[in-house]
C-alpha cells in the first residue's frame, strides 16, 4: 500500500479549497444540529424503531448530514491525490454540493415534520446528489493499478451506496402506500448498507492512507486489508440474506464474519500505530483510537443481540454505539487532522512548506470537542441502557458544546486559509 509517497506532487492534484471545505463546513453545522435534535428528542430514542418523525430526522442528521457530508469532502480530495488522477470537471463537484446539500435539508425537514411529499422529493434530490458522487468516484478509481485493498473498499462502498439509495426511496414510498411485506426488515437492511456498507467501508479504506500518513508509519501489509474487505463485504451480503429470508443463524454467521473482518482491520491499524515515528499524536488520535474500540464493541454488541442477550433498549444502544461511538468518533478525529492539513497545503508558500496547525487556530478547541463528544457519547449510551431521559439530555448538552467548539475551530482555520492564500504567478 501507499503512504510514504502519498504527498508526492499532491499540490498539483488539490481541488479548489472551496469544494472540500463546503462539505466539511456543512458537516460541522449538521454535527451541531444533530446534538441539538438529540437533546430535543431524547425521550424518544429508546422506543424508536421505524417510521417518520423527529427521531428519523435526528438519525439522518448524523448519517446523511455529518457522516456522508464528511465522506464526500474527504473522498473528492483524497482520492484525487491517492490515485494521481486529478478531478478536472470542478463544476461537477460543485454541482454535487448544490444538489446534495439542499436536497438533504428538504429531506430532513420532511422527516422531522412527517411531511410525505417533502420526504419523497428530498430523498429523490439527495439520491441524485449521491449518484453524482457515485459517478465521480467510480470514474476516478476505475482501472487504477495498485492499492488493491483501498480500491476494493471503495468499490464495495459504492455498491452499498447504490443499494441504500434505492431502499431509502422505497421505504418512503412504503410509508404512504404500504406495499412492502416486511417494512422493518427493509429498514434494518437499509441501516446495515448505510452504516456498515457505505460509511464504514470508506472509513476503513481511507484508514490505510490517512493513519500511516498522519502517524508517520509504514502502511499495514496489503494482505490484511484485502482479507478484511473480503470478510466485511461478504458479511454484509450474508446478513442481508439472513434478515430478509428470516434465517437468524445466517444473520449470526454474517455477524461473526464481520467480526473477523473488523478484527483484521483493527490488527492492521494497531500495527501501524505501534510502528509510528511520530510518538505524540494528540487529541485527534485519541478520538481515532476510541473510535476503533467502539467499532469492536459495536460488533460484539450486535452478536449479543443476535443471541437474544439484549435488554429492551438494546437496539437503540446498538445504533448509538455504531453511529456516535464508532463512526462519529472516528470521523471527528480524522476531521481534526484533515482540516488543518488541507488548509496548510492550500496556504503553503512558494517554498511549498505547509504551515503548522498550531499557527492557524487554538488547538484547545479540539480538546473541548473531544471532551464534549466523548462525554456526550458516554452519557447517551448510559442513558439509553438505563432508559433514563435526563441522562441522555445531559449527554446531548455535552455533545452540543463539543460540536460548537469544533465548528468554531473550523471557522477560524478557514478564515486563516482565506487570508493566507498564496498569490498565483
Amino acid at each position: 500500500m501507499m503512504s510514504t509517497n502519498f504527498l508526492s506532487g499532491a499540490n498539483s492534484r488539490l481541488l479548489p479549497p472551496s469544494i472540500p471545505f463546503r462539505f466539511f463546513m456543512a458537516a460541522m453545522i449538521f454535527y451541531l444540529l444533530f446534538w441539538a435534535a438529540l437533546l430535543y428528542n431524547a425521550e424518544d430514542i429508546t422506543s424508536y424503531m421505524m417510521g417518520s418523525g423527529p427521531m428519523l430526522g435526528t438519525i439522518h442528521m448524523a448519517t446523511l448530514g455529518v457522516l456522508t457530508m464528511t465522506v464526500i469532502g474527504a473522498s473528492l480530495q483524497l482520492l484525487s491525490v491517492a490515485t494521481r488522477r486529478a478531478f478536472k470537471a470542478f463544476w461537477i463537484c460543485r454541482l454535487l454540493s448544490w444538489v446534495y446539500i439542499p436536497g438533504f435539508l428538504l429531506l430532513a425537514y420532511g422527516m422531522f415534520t412527517g411531511w410525505y411529499m417533502g420526504m419523497l422529493a428530498g430523498a429523490c434530490i439527495t439520491g441524485a446528489g449521491l449518484l453524482i458522487f457515485f459517478g465521480l468516484i467510480i470514474h476516478n478509481i476505475r482501472g487504477v493499478q495498485g492499492m488493491a485493498a483501498i480500491m476494493q473498499h471503495c468499490w464495495a462502498a459504492m455498491l452499498s451506496l447504490l443499494a441504500l439509495v434505492a431502499l431509502g426511496i422505497m421505504l418512503i414510498f412504503d410509508m404512504e402506500h404500504g406495499f412492502m411485506g416486511d417494512h422493518l426488515a427493509v429498514v434494518i437492511s437499509h441501516f446495515i448498507l448505510a452504516v456498515f456498507g457505505f460509511m464504514s467501508l470508506l472509513a476503513m479504506g481511507f484508514s490505510y492512507i490517512l493513519v500511516p500518513m498522519f502517524a508517520l508509519a509504514p502502511a499495514p501489509p496489503e494482505k490484511i486489508g484485502r482479507l478484511s474487505i473480503a470478510c466485511n463485504a461478504f458479511a454484509i451480503v450474508v446478513m442481508l440474506v439472513g434478515i430478509n429470508m428470516y434465517l437468524p443463524w445466517v444473520t449470526l454467521a454474517g455477524a461473526v464474519l464481520a467480526m473477523a473482518g473488523t478484527g483484521l482491520y483493527l490488527f492492521g491499524m494497531m500495527g501501524v500505530y505501534r510502528a509510528r515515528m511520530r510518538k505524540r499524536l494528540g487529541v485527534p488520535f485519541l478520538l481515532i483510537r476510541i473510535g476503533w474500540f467502539m467499532l469492536l464493541l459495536t460488533a460484539l454488541w450486535g452478536v449479543a443481540g443476535l443471541l437474544n442477550l439484549w435488554p429492551d433498549t438494546g437496539h437503540s444502544l446498538f445504533a448509538v454505539l455504531a453511529i456516535i461511538g464508532w463512526l462519529l468518533t472516528f470521523l471527528t478525529g480524522i476531521l481534526q487532522r484533515i482540516i488543518p492539513f488541507l488548509s496548510s497545503m492550500h496556504t503553503s508558500g512558494s517554498g511549498g512548506i505547509p504551515m503548522l496547525a498550531s499557527s492557524m487556530a487554538d488547538e484547545r478547541y479540539l480538546l473541548v470537542n473531544a471532551t464534549g463528544h466523548l462525554g456526550g457519547l458516554f452519557l447517551v449510551a448510559l442513558g439509553v441502557l438505563l432508559d433514563w431521559t435526563v441522562i441522555i439530555q445531559g449527554g446531548a448538552v455535552l455533545g452540543l458544546i463539543g460540536a460548537g467548539a469544533l465548528l468554531l475551530y473550523m471557522i477560524i482555520v478557514v478564515r486563516h486559509m482565506i487570508k493566507n492564500q498564496p498569490e498565483k504567478s
